[in-house]
Order: C-alpha cells, then structure tokens, then sequence
C-alpha cells in the first residue's frame, strides 16, 4: 500500500465489528484495510471508541462472542498487543452523537462512534450499511468501506 494514502486516512477509527474481525484474525477484511491499518498502526493513528469495548463486553456476556479470556484480560491484551488504542468518551463527543441529524443511526454505539470519528477528525472503517449510506447523502466523515 502506498504510505502516503494510509498518511491521508489518519486517525482512523474501527468500528466495532471492524475490531472484531482484525482481532480474531478471520479472513473478513480486506487485503487493502489490512494493510490501511498495520500502516497507521506502525505511526499509533489507529483507535477505536471505548463504547466499543462496551459492545464487546455486551455481546461477550450475552454468548454472541466468545473471547476466551475474562473481558478486562481479553481488552488489555488486545490492546496492548494490537497497538490500538481504546478513546475515552468525552461531553464533545456525547454532544456531536446528539447533534447527528435525526435520519441517522438510532443505535447510540454508531452515534457515538461517529461522533467519536467527527470530534477527531478521523477516518472510519465500517461495513455498517447505514452508516455508509447516511455519509454518502451527508458527507461528514471520511468512510472507508472495510
């Protein structure tokens, strides 16, 4: 991949299921995002919301997933060993879930996280089909079809 297209991507922040699917190793992305990713992971650019470590914990504990480990191991072994970094929901990023207009996404995970990808500026990787779509008719985010 050519460096200089990871470069104009950064920050870049996973969806959840996005997340999921790097960490568990499975065949589910692209050759491109995987690249797009260990790239900006090489440069720490890559993050992804701690709502999103909420939905793992939520999904681990009603057996949808299976993690193998306690969540706070399984999160700070993924953490650490992906180089990818869990952000903090702050009040501007509550605000600009909020502030998304009413057409979007009524789940509050995806509000947040693109909240999260507009308060920092940030690329996201997404399958999410609402959330492309709302963004092709609104384009206030950069989105990357992962």
């Amino acid at each position: 991949m050519n460096s200089s297209i990871a470069r104009d991507l950064k920050p870049i922040i996973l969806d959840t299921h996005i997340f999921i699917w790097l960490v568990s190793g499975g065949d589910l992305l692209s050759d491109k995002i995987k690249n797009i990713i260990r790239e900006s992971t090489k440069e720490g650019c890559v993050f992804i919301s701690a709502i999103t470590l909420w939905e793992i914990a939520l999904l681990n504990s009603k057996n949808r997933i299976k993690l193998g480990l306690n969540i706070d191991t399984w999160v700070e072994s993924v953490l650490s060993l992906s180089g990818i970094e869990a952000i903090d929901i702050n009040y501007k990023t509550l605000i600009e879930s909020v502030n998304l207009s009413n057409d979007f996404h009524p789940d509050p995970s995806d509000r947040i996280i693109v909240a999260t990808a507009r308060v920092m500026n940030a690329t996201l990787i997404t399958r999410d089909s609402k959330i492309i779509s709302w963004n092709n008719e609104n384009r206030l985010i950069r989105v990357i079809e992962g």
